[in-house]
């Protein structure tokens, strides 16, 4: 395939989404979670298992994506 296919394909598809990798978003101003040399900044992503745990830890990950919304609220797509 060429860069071209992949022009044509997205012609075809405006309104693809594309999931990428780790730290793409950084460029859109979202925060990464890992420094340069892979170690967490911060508390790691909850766990599916950890999510459905408990209560306490559901309401602690709602609230917690309520602090952060703001962040990913004023992102803006990047050159990637």
């Amino acid at each position: 395939h060429t860069l071209g296919d992949l022009h044509s394909f997205v012609q075809r598809y405006p309104r693809l989404f594309v999931l990428t990798g780790a730290g793409i978003s950084t460029d859109s101003g979202i925060p990464g979670y890992r420094d340069d040399n892979g170690e967490w900044k911060r508390s790691p992503p909850i766990t599916l298992q950890e999510f459905l745990g408990t209560v306490a830890r559901r309401q602690r990950y709602w609230a917690r994506s309520m602090v952060g919304w703001p962040v990913v609220a004023d992102a803006r797509p990047n050159a990637a």
